[in-house]
């Protein structure tokens, strides 16, 4: 080792000794604080003492089982089957743990019934995590086994919208970002998650492949299971597959509102409070879902599938107008104008709706008129195509300005 790699070394590690020093001195000031340990432990690994790493990410992670921080303990268990393997039974002490935890809330529940004091705790736990909640200790200890935890830095990408994905993502730490370009082309922010969130669900159910960019907003480590460990273990605990589906639900009629230039413009907050207004509809492939003619009050959005419009001639020749796919809407011409449809619609692939009434429809227009708007801007197009398509209209600026 050269002489200046020697001394910034020296200095390097007279710096973690003080920033430890630190740390020790605020845990004692703060018993409670659980995360000061797993800093502590992280220290000391970087001080290449292992050993002494090793007895405070074991503190810690019993600790954080103990207030229920499940999720938490189990990448401090994955930490510490990093540095040494031979602890393999760490899993069914945290396990065992959780479940004393349990214990104690149900305890303190029946004395604060009874107007008791309360058995000591380690303060408030964390909301339980779907995915867990409701498995026993034994299973915890075989899911636990599966799982493998990963760190990221800020701005720092978990995984790309495209890409191949078949696994299911905890934040143990930190908080992300949900991002996915609208059909503009513009990155927009679906959500942020926070601890105990968990996304990767659209891959596992749908077509293997990520329907979002995810990003670590902050300093984060997620806990990530694959779709074969996961299936096995669904094999064994059939409720947690519809836990899993019944999120994958939520979220894709989240996504489809939130990239749709109907509701793109409103909050998260906003977009969960129309979702109740949409009801979902399954269409074969080959079944018509409009009939050119027929009265219709109706938007539907493509949640899944491809479906193709068109019209017919006077010939009674078939003319198609468009092909949509996932996040397309049709069906707002009649809407607005209340006139009958004015083309037919047919499923070309096996497909889901969203489909909103027009009452429902007229109560979201009353505080976003900019939906109407879409909405016909929408309609003049699609009228303006449909012209074109049957010679009615051609590329003249003085004929389109009749339209």
């Amino acid at each position: 080792m050269t002489a200046s790699r020697f001394f910034g070394a020296f200095l390097a590690r007279g710096k973690f000794e003080k920033e430890l020093k630190e740390l020790q001195k605020k845990a004692l000031q703060e018993p409670r604080n659980i995360h000061l340990l797993l800093k502590i432990g992280d220290m000391l690994d970087k001080m290449g003492k292992r050993r002494e790493a090793l007895v405070a990410y074991r503190k810690c992670s019993e600790r954080y089982a103990q207030k229920g921080f499940l999720i938490q303990a189990i990448a401090v268990n994955k930490v510490i089957l990093r540095l040494d393997p031979s602890q393999s039974k760490i899993q069914d002490l945290l396990a065992e743990l959780y479940d004393q935890r349990g214990m104690v809330v149900e305890e303190n529940l029946q004395r604060r019934a009874m107007g008791r004091e309360l058995v000591e705790a380690e303060e408030e736990a964390m909301p339980e995590i779907p995915l867990f909640s409701d498995l026993k200790k034994e299973e915890l200890a075989r899911i636990m086994e599966r799982i493998q935890a990963k760190k990221f830095n800020p701005k720092e990408r978990v995984c790309k919208e495209g890409e191949p994905g078949d696994s299911i993502f905890v934040i143990s730490h930190g908080k992300v970002g949900v991002f996915r370009d609208n059909l503009r082309g513009e990155k927009i922010c679906l959500n942020e998650l926070k601890a105990g969130d968990f996304f990767g669900e659209f891959g596992f159910f749908a077509d293997a492949r990520r329907h979002a960019t995810v990003e670590a907003l902050a300093e984060t480590t997620v806990l990530e299971i694959t779709k074969k460990d996961l299936q096995e273990i669904i094999q064994e605990f059939p409720s947690l597959s519809q836990v899993l589906f019944n999120f994958y639900k939520e979220r894709v009629l989240d996504t489809l509102l939130a990239t749709s230039p109907l509701f793109q413009s409103f909050s998260p907050q906003e977009r969960r409070e129309i979702l109740g207004m949409f009801a979902a509809e399954n269409f074969p492939a080959g079944a018509m879902v409009l009939e050119e003619g027929t009265p219709g009050d109706t938007l539907y959005i493509i949640k899944k599938g491809e479906v193709e419009v068109f019209t017919t001639d006077a010939q009674k020749n078939l003319q198609t107008l468009a092909r949509l796919r996932e996040g397309d809407f049709f069906g707002e011409i009649s809407l607005l104008t209340g006139r009958p449809r004015t083309a037919s619609v047919k499923v070309l692939q096996p497909a889901e709706f969203m489909r909103l009434s027009k009452k429902d429809f007229d109560k979201i227009v009353v505080n976003h008129p900019e939906v109407k708007k879409v909405l016909e801007e929408s309609l003049y197009f699609r009228l303006e195509n449909k012209l074109k398509m049957l010679g009615v209209l051609h590329d003249s600026p003085a004929k389109e300005g009749m339209v």
